[in-house]
């Protein structure tokens, strides 16, 4: 497989709280800069989608880690 980059840290809101998920990404070393919300969901944006599009990371596909954590990954073409 073509080398990858983490795009988005993905939680499932009724596995986790925003605290829970916030404590889990700075736990592991990960950045806390941007942060969307939807019903379901917190997702921590590693890298901006179109700052990896503009540099050949057009796939993007998600790797779920367990119930609660999934990872956003872009791939090189």
């Amino acid at each position: 497989m073509s080398e990858y980059k983490v795009q988005s840290i993905v939680f499932e809101k009724d596995m986790i709280d925003f605290q829970g998920a916030l404590d889990w990404v700075i736990a592991h070393g990960d950045k806390v800069k941007k942060i969307d919300e939807t019903d379901t969901q917190f997702r921590f944006r590693q890298l901006d989608p179109n700052y990896l599009k503009r540099r050949g990371y057009t796939e993007f596909r998600t790797k779920r880690l367990n119930d609660v954590v999934s990872l956003i990954l872009a791939y090189q073409k």
